[in-house]
């Protein structure tokens, strides 16, 4: 008996020395793959830290050779007014990977100041500062837009008159005045020029819109479709153009632009009679290149020599205009200079008396 629980001990020591060898191998184990994982994050945060700074050294190194080469331009004075081609762009530098300042709208003008001697770049104007574009971006030639496609036919719907003009023809309601969809600056619609040359000449028909946009784009014959909900749906018997205003120092190509114009005009309305009304304000050469083009198209030409740049036809900056409903307007500088109701009427005369 006494053999026998000897044997036991014995057996449940080696059991305990098993066990507890089992136990120390395991956190052995244990701490040896937490050691591992602890080297390999460390390892991880020192290739990453090594990986940032290479970075930083790179971009510093990048910014300090793309100084050197910044120092290395060098330009020849070099002055041109060329147009921009579509989608035209402007760098901060005058290399290809250079930050992107701007774009350039098809037929925009562009002032040429210098050619880069190390790549094909000019330097040019942009407001009160410079930019680049490249060689092919630009062009010495007027891009030409095609005439919109006439391929609906001649209306036979007919109207005595269409008025086409800018804001003294007809101006959308805004802060800057008390008008809603008439001549601005008039202080009825009754009292616009239009709608006193309907009056009198007693039209029982008639149609006026803005084309003013057309006066400042880049590609004015994109902007005559705006013209067919007109021209398209009726013959008229007049059509006045008063266009010309806000030309200045937008004349580049504006021959050939309001040519285009009328001849668009005829392919709907072939046998309307075209009138061109002179500028209310006294811009010298674009008179007269509208008087050239009415000359040369065939178009009746209303001047109105007499009543430009006189004050009593005009708003003046500060006058005050009280509505019948109360509101009071100041003349701000929008509004001066467009005509008033004595200038409106004055126009009116002027193109009644050769209606």
């Amino acid at each position: 008996m006494r053999k026998k629980i000897v044997i036991t001990l014995w057996i449940s020591l080696v059991i305990l020395i098993i066990a507890f060898g089992s136990l120390v191998v395991i956190q052995n184990k244990k701490a040896a793959k937490e050691a591992a994982e602890k080297e390999r994050i460390e390892a991880q945060q020192e290739q990453a830290h090594l990986e940032a700074e290479k970075a930083e050294q790179d971009a510093i190194e990048a910014a300090a050779a793309a100084a050197e080469q910044e120092d290395e331009y060098t330009f020849t004075d070099f002055e041109a007014t060329y147009f921009a081609v579509a989608d035209a762009t402007v760098r901060e530098e005058p290399y290809d990977t250079a930050e992107i300042v701007g774009t350039l709208s098809v037929d925009q003008r562009v002032s040429i100041v210098a050619t880069c001697d190390q790549t094909d770049y000019y330097k040019i104007k942009v407001s009160d500062d410079f930019g680049y574009v490249s060689f092919e971006d630009v062009s010495e030639e007027y891009i030409d837009i095609p005439l919109p496609s006439t391929s609906k036919p001649v209306p036979t719907a007919t109207k005595d008159i269409l008025f086409i003009g800018n804001s003294i023809t007809m101006y959308p309601a805004t802060s800057d005045w008390w008008g809603s969809g008439w001549g601005c600056g008039a202080s009825t619609a009754a009292n616009d020029y239009v709608h006193l040359t309907v009056a009198a000449k007693g039209y029982s028909s008639y149609d006026f819109m803005s084309l003013r946009a057309w006066e400042f784009s880049n590609t004015r014959n994109k902007e005559l479709d705006d013209l067919d909900p007109y021209i398209t749906n009726y013959q008229y018997g007049t059509i006045v153009i008063e266009l010309g205003e806000n030309v200045k120092n937008h004349e580049t190509h504006f021959s050939e632009d309001l040519t285009d114009m009328i001849k668009y005009i005829r392919s709907y309305n072939p046998n309307a009679r075209i009138v061109m009304l002179d500028n209310f304000w006294a811009y010298s050469s674009i008179i007269s290149t509208k008087k050239s083009v009415a000359s040369a198209t065939g178009c009746t030409y209303v001047s109105l020599s007499d009543i430009q740049g006189v004050a009593e036809y005009q708003l003046q900056e500060g006058d005050e205009y009280v509505t019948p409903d109360g509101r009071v307007y100041t003349i701000g500088s929008f509004l001066a200079g467009h005509p008033n109701d004595a200038g409106y009427a004055a126009i009116a005369q002027h193109l009644i008396a050769v209606l």
